[in-house]
């Protein structure tokens, strides 16, 4: 750290041996200071966060008493790769280049979006840590030829804004499954490169007490740098996943766009699935504020919720940035039929007839086939039917059991679609499970 005061006498020009010594003894206090400021940061981040390898995943666990803290935590723990994963989409994602996230993505995330409170704060603590871990040049992306700023982290949470690729899903229960109980299935894809897929990180957030908002705890798949979330599970065993529908917006007119992740993180914060309907809960959520491209939250919650409220465990939401005029509704929702089954690709959006899409055919069919053996659907037969939604793109596949509070969590490694990998299962309460 650099400081204004001026220099004591004793640090003239060197005119011999005390004067050298006294020099080395300034840097020495200032070498010592600065060890000090870094103990000071990672003691503050170790009070809000840890990063662990649990059954060979890498575990981001944030509990501190406020987003600030938790995002000091997460900021200080994963700085370099925050550098890595935004450099990474530069380099992979199609007619994504430097220029045009400087030139329209940039300045769209900074322009149209509107941001909640907490998320600020969480952006602040990530910041915060950020630059506390890395000095100026540690900070520069290589594709931008420059450091981050703080207005960097606003865009790394709108680039799933920005772009719409092709996720896939499906829940089942009842007469589908082993036991009767709820299923999800879930493949996140996006053409994202091999470092940003395996800078991934399962992420897990405690809930907040009532003096904080009441926030309920949740764990996911994620990225570093990011505040939203785009696959989770709350501790009341509610799944919320975001799918894209065909019509991104890619920097139109509109403004007071809500980040989806953010929206979906809202949603399992939020939502009590035993309290009353959550797709209702959550479509009241999701029509607060306009999104910037079509989307299909597909949710889904345990049994014994669905038993407490009369309704399906799954279903879902469908809306888009437009029709939020003449009367029209902003969200609607899609419910489970008398099948048992819910299928979710991309060809379903508000005011728009579903066209073709092989992936929903197959997964469909996969459920058909596998639910009429007679030992059901569990989580294996799940990862099965994910394979018939497998793309070339895909960054993790999941497999939510609600009613059981357990997640089977695949990512994709090297040239294996996470589909096909066999993975590693894990409690929510191992998950929250601090090691120290």
């Amino acid at each position: 750290m650099r400081h204004s005061a001026p220099l004591p006498p004793a640090c003239a020009p060197y005119e011999g041996g005390v004067n050298r010594s006294l020099a080395a003894a300034l840097l020495l206090a200032l070498l010592a200071s600065a060890a000090a400021q870094a103990e000071d940061a990672q003691s503050r981040a170790a009070k809000a966060g840890e990063l662990v390898t649990l059954k060979n995943h890498s575990v981001l666990r944030l509990y501190g008493e406020s987003a600030k803290e938790r995002g000091f935590a997460q900021g200080w723990l994963l700085a370099p790769k925050i550098v890595e994963c935004l450099d990474d989409a530069l380099t992979s994602l199609p007619r994504f280049t430097a220029q045009s996230y400087e030139k329209r993505l940039l300045p769209w995330a900074k322009a149209r979006f509107v941001w909640d409170k907490a998320a600020v704060e969480e952006l602040d603590g990530i910041w915060e840590g950020f630059t506390a871990k890395l000095k100026e040049d540690e900070r520069t992306c290589p594709a931008l030829k420059r450091a981050l700023t703080k207005d960097d982290l606003y865009a790394i949470n709108t680039v799933a804004d920005y772009f719409g690729p092709a996720c896939s899903g499906f829940t089942v229960w009842k007469s589908k499954t082993a036991g009767g109980e709820v299923l999800h299935g879930r493949n996140l894809d996006f053409p994202i490169g091999r470092r940003a897929i395996a800078d991934q990180v399962i992420v897990v957030n405690e809930g907040f007490g009532e003096k904080s908002g009441a926030r309920r705890a949740w764990a996911g798949v994620g990225w570093p740098g990011m505040v939203g979330i785009y696959s989770a599970m709350n501790a009341d065993g509610l799944v919320c996943c975001l799918h894209d529908a065909y019509n991104v917006d890619e920097s139109g007119a509109d403004e007071g766009y809500v980040p989806r992740g953010v929206l979906l993180r809202r949603i399992i914060e939020s939502v009590d699935p035993a309290a009353g309907d959550p797709a209702q809960a959550a479509a009241k959520l999701a029509a607060e504020r306009p999104a910037a491209c079509g989307n299909l939250f597909h949710m889904s919650w345990p049994a014994q919720a669905a038993e407490k409220t009369r309704t399906q465990p799954s279903a879902v939401l469908e809306f888009e940035r437009n029709g939020r005029g003449n009367g029209e509704v902003p969200v609607t929702i899609r419910r489970m039929d008398g099948s048992d089954a819910i299928v979710a690709t991309n060809h379903f959006c508000m005011r728009h007839d579903p066209v073709e899409c092989g992936r929903f055919d197959a997964i469909s069919k996969g459920i058909d086939s596998l639910s009429a053996k007679p030992e059901k659907i569990g989580p294996t037969e799940a990862r099965k039917i994910l394979i018939g939604g497998m793309q070339p793109t895909a960054a993790h596949s999941l497999v939510f059991r609600p009613d059981a509070r357990e997640i089977h969590i695949s990512l994709t490694r090297g040239n294996i679609m996470s589909p096909q990998v066999a993975g590693s299962t894990f409690t929510l309460k191992e998950l929250l499970a601090r090691s120290k």
